[in-house]
């Protein structure tokens, strides 16, 4: 195989027998002439493709189009009927996340159990078994047996124990399908980082965005054949024109665009400012943010946060978009900050920024911040407009402009909130947004 390749597949074709009955089976086992009781099921047929080292690979297809199939071929999980095909490097596949767990073992015994699995030295995991147990994320369930764990938390350790085995070749099979939010957002991130080391990846997924931002090359599989490869751009481009076709045909239906939006905007901000009173500072309800992942360099450190309805007491937990909303952040600073710089970055389910504020972007200077002292920053925008989902709000403060600063204190996922409006648009793919000039605002409270 060529050196610069990490998979090659050369007219790969895997065949399933399909019979009507198990007396079939049994009847073509015992026939003395080998007659045939089955129809041949062809779960991939021809498929040829290359992968360098250092690609990303996305594939998608319809269920049952051959994906998974091909994934156990690769992993040698599975034998292809005809063909062939070579990897070049460590592989680590995460097909079934879990599937590798002893019920009976708890969560530490099977860190060690399926890091042997997958190729694991005891002192390789000894060195990486903190970061592991801190990635998993499931505290004191660790030292308790597997089969008390939801599959929300064998998939956290899985992914866990993988993603720290640095594979040449990383195959996952619908792995970033499970965990809560704030999981998610640390395997794209765990992700992100695999792919900026030029490892090999090769995800299989149904999430057509997911493909676009970490794969820069991707296999359409349609009934076992190759339909399409190249890059993902492109190739995403007609699969989902593909799978949507009929939805697309419908769009023209939809009312002028503008009215809607303003519409939908003032409905919900009025539905939020229903029944409410102005917010004093000594009624927040503050959530703590101490226990979450960041980093910075201290010199102030975001203690508390909370977001409300701007101008209401209201807490903010669902929106439909369009509304005004109020971020507070209780900050204690431990060291003088010249040039304070204050900013919140939405995120997606995915991870990827929607938009960001921050005073140096808009130009709303921050006095002096002294060092032994606490603040609250209040934070007002408008909140955009965005197809349904979940969202994250990372925040962070700093010192300088926005081409050179310290950052003192990031925070990922700091807050959560839920976009539900039922109008057709607002459940289609949406753009990132950049906010107007009138639509946010910062000051600085003291304390």
């Amino acid at each position: 195989m060529y050196s610069n390749l990490a998979i090659s597949v050369n007219s790969l074709t895997k065949i399933y027998p399909l019979y009507n009955s198990p007396k079939d089976r049994l009847k073509e086992a015992l026939h003395p002439m080998r007659k045939k009781y089955h129809d041949d099921f062809y779960a991939l047929r021809d498929v040829t493709f290359e992968v360098e080292k250092g690609d990303s690979l996305g594939i998608v297809g319809q269920n049952g189009s051959g994906k998974s199939t091909l994934l156990k071929i690769l992993s040698r999980v599975l034998t292809p009927s005809s063909g062939s095909f070579q990897v070049s490097g460590r592989v680590i596949s995460l097909l079934e996340l879990g599937s590798g767990f002893n019920p009976e073992l708890t969560g530490l015994e099977n860190i060690y159990f399926y890091g042997t699995i997958l190729g694991f030295t005891k002192k390789m995991i000894d060195e990486r078994l903190d970061e592991i147990i801190a990635f998993a994320d499931i505290g004191r369930f660790i030292g308790q047996s597997l089969k008390t764990y939801s599959s929300g938390m064998r998939s956290r350790l899985a992914f866990s124990v993988a993603s720290h085995v640095d594979p040449d070749i990383l195959i996952l099979d619908e792995v970033l399908a499970v965990g809560d939010l704030r999981f998610k957002q640390k395997c794209y991130r765990v992700m992100s980082d695999i792919i900026e080391k030029r490892k090999t990846v090769i995800l299989v997924s149904h999430d057509t965005i997911a493909i676009t931002n970490f794969c820069n090359k991707t296999l359409w599989l349609n009934e076992g054949k190759i339909q399409e490869y190249g890059s993902s751009s492109e190739i995403i481009k007609k699969y989902v024109g593909f799978m949507t076709y009929g939805l697309e045909t419908q769009e023209g239906a939809e009312n002028d665009r503008e009215d809607t939006v303003s519409q939908s905007g003032k409905s919900s901000e009025n539905n939020s400012n229903e029944s409410s009173v102005p917010l004093e500072q000594s009624n927040i309800k503050w959530t703590g943010v101490s226990q979450l992942e960041s980093f910075g360099e201290h010199g102030a450190i975001i203690k508390e946060v909370a977001l409300y309805f701007k101008d209401t007491d209201k807490n903010v937990d669902v929106v439909k978009g369009g509304e005004w909303l109020s971020f507070f952040a209780k900050i204690i600073i431990n060291s003088n900050i010249s040039l304070p710089g204050f900013g919140l970055k939405l995120k997606d389910k995915r991870g990827n920024g929607v938009f960001t504020v921050n005073n140096y972007l808009y130009k709303r200077a921050l006095p002096e911040l002294k060092a032994n002292q606490e603040i609250i920053v209040k934070t007002d925008f408008r909140f955009p407009l965005l197809v349904e989902g979940k969202y994250s709000l990372t925040i962070a403060i700093s010192d300088g402009d926005q081409e050179n600063h310290t950052q003192h204190h990031w925070i990922h996922d700091a807050i959560f909130i839920n976009v539900q409006n039922e109008e057709p648009k607002f459940k289609r793919t949406g753009n990132i947004i950049v906010l107007e000039e009138n639509d946010y605002n910062i000051e600085l409270i003291t304390v």
